[in-house]
Order: C-alpha cells, then sequence, then structure tokens
C-alpha cells in the first residue's frame, strides 16, 4: 500500500464516499458512544479473569483505554475513517482475555499459558487480518493478481462464517450433554479416552475459532480508504477544494 499513488487512491474512492465522510464527521459523537459502548462490554467479558489472573484483566484495561484515548484524541474526519478499526480492536482485545479463563492450568505456576495464548492470538488474528488487506490492495491495484486472491479471502469469511453457527450449536449440545463429559474416564486403557482426545481437539478449534472470531467485524476496505485518505490528506481536501476547518472538522 506504500507505493499506491495518489492519482491510484483518487480513482478508489469515489467522490460520493469523500462527500459521505465529510458529512459524517459532523457526527462524531455517535461514533465514540457506540466505541464506548463496546468497550464497556469489552470490558465486562475480561472480569472474570481477575479470579484467576489479575495481572491481565489490568493489561486489557490499558489497552482498551488506550485505544479509546487515541481515538478521542483524532481528529474529526479520522474519527470516521478509523472507527471499523478502532472498533475491531477493542473486540478482539475482549475475546483474546475472555479466553484466557479457560486456559486455567493448577500446574502452570507463574500463569505462562495465558501469556503464550495471548501473544498467539494477537499474532494469529493480525497475520489474518493483515492477508485480507493485502488481497484487497491486490484486488485493486494489481490487475494481474485478481484470479484466486479473493478466493482465498471469501474462503475465510465463510469459515469464520460457519464456525459461529458451529459454535452455537457446540454450546447448545454441551448445555445437553454436561453430565456425560462430567463423568467420562480419561483412563489411557479406557475407550472414553479417545473420546476425551476428540473432545480436547474440538475445545482447542473451538479456541482458535473464538480467538478468531471479531476479524469478521474488520473490514479491508475501510481499512484500505483510511490509510489512503491519511496518507493524502490535503491532496484530497485540495481537489474538493475543502478549506482545512471543513474538511478535518474541530475537535
Amino acid at each position: 500500500m506504500k507505493n499506491v499513488s495518489y492519482e491510484e487512491a483518487r480513482d478508489t474512492i469515489s467522490s460520493k464516499e469523500i462527500e459521505q465522510i465529510n458529512t459524517m464527521k459532523e457526527h462524531t459523537s455517535s461514533y465514540i458512544g457506540k466505541i464506548m459502548v463496546s468497550i464497556l462490554f469489552a470490558l465486562l467479558l475480561c472480569l472474570p479473569a481477575i479470579n484467576y489472573y489479575p495481572i491481565y484483566p489490568a493489561v486489557a484495561c490499558i489497552l482498551i483505554g488506550s485505544l479509546l484515548i487515541r481515538y478521542v484524541a483524532l481528529q474529526p474526519i479520522f474519527k470516521v475513517t478509523n472507527y471499523n478499526l478502532v472498533l475491531y480492536l477493542v473486540w478482539q482485545t475482549a475475546a483474546i482475555f475472555f479466553m484466557i479463563v479457560f486456559l486455567r492450568v493448577e500446574a502452570d505456576r507463574y500463569h505462562l499459558i495465558p501469556l503464550v495464548y495471548i501473544i498467539l492470538g494477537y499474532g494469529g488474528s493480525i497475520l489474518l487480518i493483515r492477508a485480507r488487506v493485502n488481497t484487497y490492495v491486490k484486488e485493486i491495484f494489481e490487475t494481474t493478481a485478481k484470479s484466486g486472491k479473493k478466493v482465498f479471502s471469501n474462503i475465510i469469511t465463510k469459515i469464520l462464517g460457519a464456525f459461529l453457527v458451529l459454535a452455537v450449536i457446540a454450546v447448545l449440545f454441551y448445555r445437553g450433554n454436561k453430565w456425560w463429559l462430567m463423568n467420562m474416564d480419561t483412563a489411557v486403557g479406557n475407550s472414553s479416552f479417545l473420546e476425551y482426545v476428540v473432545w480436547g481437539i474440538g475445545l482447542f478449534i473451538l479456541l482458535i475459532g473464538f480467538t478468531l472470531l471479531p476479524t469478521l467485524l474488520f473490514s479491508p476496505s475501510q481499512y484500505v480508504k483510511a490509510r489512503l485518505i491519511g496518507k493524502y490528506a490535503e491532496e484530497f481536501r485540495k481537489a474538493y477544494r475543502f478549506t482545512e476547518k471543513e474538511w478535518y472538522g474541530e475537535k
């Protein structure tokens, strides 16, 4: 995206979109309100972990709080363009720090398992959204690479969507069969051990799926256009003959 010129950016972002963004920046209070509501729910999801790992909910609060401060400090036009990214980051943080509740192991005295999971969770989600952004950029700006890249992005989105449905079914199934799972014999020589392994693999897949689920909120097109508007803010302002106050707005 660093190599995208202003001319290419102008061809990608229509005048109608510029006008919509300029209109929406007059209502940034609603964007801040939605972010704050999302943060409230995110913090509620992070709170259960305080019973096992007090340090990690504190870290989540710091991360989410810093996101809010940085978002509020943005100029109105960038509040509009960066809304989707900030919303995704809030819910991604909520998902990761909520899931550590299920990673409590008595033998892990130094709480290293949640730490490794947090690192891998953020790393995996960043790699996924980076792949989606690269796919979108190649679709739009590289005409020779439009064949197989779109398929990859669509497949990932469909897989996560299907996972959401399966997760709901799995939760309902678990509630109906909890007694059987709690009384399952986990001895290696017992036939139930294989069932235990299968459930273990299933729970691992659920962990990955729930961790990556917030990436469905992330919009590659909005992210790319936000980056381009930020990069060529002055060029767009002059091209559409906005004054600095009209374009950037008042904080």
